[in-house]
């Protein structure tokens, strides 16, 4: 997982390591740093058995309501601002995209 978090928004040029424009403002990277860490953190969630993708026998307690949420939400945030950024006439993306 987090190698296609990497070349997703490598491909979007959205990662933190070049990003440029608004996005190179060191505070935007951080956020774009920790969207990939948080991305990457629920699929290990997921990988380490509390979630049903990988078929275990076995329910995993300990994990209640609020880390549902968590686990979407973070979700949501990385999904949301690569959407974003798919849709944005202005993204970085086009700019590279039109000079092909």
């Amino acid at each position: 997982m987090p190698d296609l978090v990497r070349r997703a928004q490598e491909a979007l040029n959205v990662h933190p390591t070049q990003a440029g424009g608004p996005d190179a403002a060191p505070s935007v990277r951080r956020i774009l740093g920790a969207a990939s860490t948080v991305a990457t953190g629920v699929a290990e969630l997921r990988n380490a058995g509390y979630g049903t993708g990988h078929g275990h026998d076995v329910v995993r307690s300990g994990l209640g309501a609020r880390h549902a949420r968590l686990a979407v939400n973070a979700a949501k945030l990385w999904c949301e601002f690569i959407l974003d950024t798919l849709s944005d006439e202005r993204a970085p993306w086009r700019r590279n995209q039109n000079r092909s």
